[in-house]
């Protein structure tokens, strides 16, 4: 019989996720099926919102138990098939989780076009990151030429793709980020108007002096202090995007609201949530418009790659001590 490899939960992670709470385990593969497949992965993604499962608190999605293999987006081939829509050398899109090879019904998959689209874009770019930035500054906050917007962890998958869209309306942008490379690569590379690394400045200091009259938009990942930051910059009527929160998701009070709520009513701000899934729907669309973005030149994809399975728990844990530049995935 043979066997796969998985990333299974080991201990409910503490204050900060480690990568001692993860195991490799080998689980057998079962006989494939009429209408089934067997998938070896290729690439994985590790994405924030991972860490909301392990906490034991309600949510959108279950929570995880000590022993589950974990969740999550990877992209792979087929290597055997018994599904004739599906045939072995197919490239498929699965949410089957951390492991290397897997064997599912056919109709648990997403086929991919075979394209010179790096086969990773579907966790990233053409994935969540994309479906959470493009409706976020196109559809949310709209931002318009003249105007000043404010992203947060814009070195990240998500960030980096809002502000490069923002930057293609005319917008003045602004972002923050964890380390002075970062903060010189979004000046560099990316063009931003200015950038601040909140680790060392003080980001509401920072919109102050950048936006004396007041801050247009903010496109918020992170939650927390920088949030509250943002609120204080705020002109009257202001829009506000909170699509993540990752700087609390470590924290069990990470639902807890800005410090100074009042000023969302005092300053008649627009605040708005917003997540992939609700555009799901318009998922074609969406790619459709960032391929043709990729292709001409207009965006430029950034990506830090993790060699091997085994690695998946450190980077993972990566993500919440902002060590990736964009995407943060695992090359299996």
């Amino acid at each position: 019989m043979s066997l796969a490899r998985e990333i299974r939960l080991a201990r409910m992670p503490g204050d900060r996720v480690s990568a001692d709470d993860f195991v490799m385990a080998e689980t057998p593969l079962p006989a494939l099926q009429d209408g089934d497949v067997r998938v070896r992965n290729m690439w994985m993604s590790v994405d924030p919102y991972m860490r909301l499962p392990l906490t034991g608190r309600k949510g959108v999605r279950p929570g995880l138990s000590v022993g589950d293999p974990m969740f999550g987006a990877a992209v792979g081939v087929v290597e055997e098939s018994r599904a004739p829509a599906m045939p072995a050398g197919a490239l498929v899109l699965s949410q089957k989780g951390w492991r290397d090879r897997f064997v599912a019904p056919a109709s648990d998959l997403q086929a991919l076009p075979v394209s010179d689209i790096s086969p990773s874009w579907y966790l990233g770019v053409l994935g969540l990151s994309g479906m959470t930035a493009y409706p976020g500054v196109e559809e949310v906050l709209r931002p318009v030429a003249g105007e000043t917007l404010f992203v947060s962890a814009a070195a990240g998958a998500v960030g980096s793709l809002a502000c490069q869209l923002a930057r293609r309306r005319g917008v003045r942008v602004l972002g923050s980020a964890g380390s002075d490379d970062k903060v010189a690569w979004l000046k560099d590379e990316l063009g931003l108007d200015g950038a601040v690394n909140y680790r060392r400045q003080d980001v509401g200091a920072f919109l102050k002096a950048e936006c004396p009259n007041g801050l247009d938009c903010y496109f918020d990942n992170v939650g927390g202090a920088t949030l509250d930051a943002a609120l204080g910059a705020m002109r009257p009527g202001g829009r506000i995007g909170l699509c993540g929160a990752i700087s609390q998701y470590n924290d069990d009070n990470y639902r807890a609201g800005p410090a100074d709520f009042f000023t969302i009513i005092e300053k008649g701000l627009v605040v708005t949530g917003f997540n992939a899934g609700l555009a799901a729907p318009r998922g074609p669309e969406i790619a459709a418009a960032l391929i043709g973005l990729l292709q001409s030149g207009e965006l430029r994809w950034k990506e830090t790659v993790v060699e091997g399975l085994e690695n998946a728990p450190a980077a993972f844990a990566s993500l919440f001590e902002g060590e990736n530049v964009g995407k943060l995935i695992v090359r299996i």
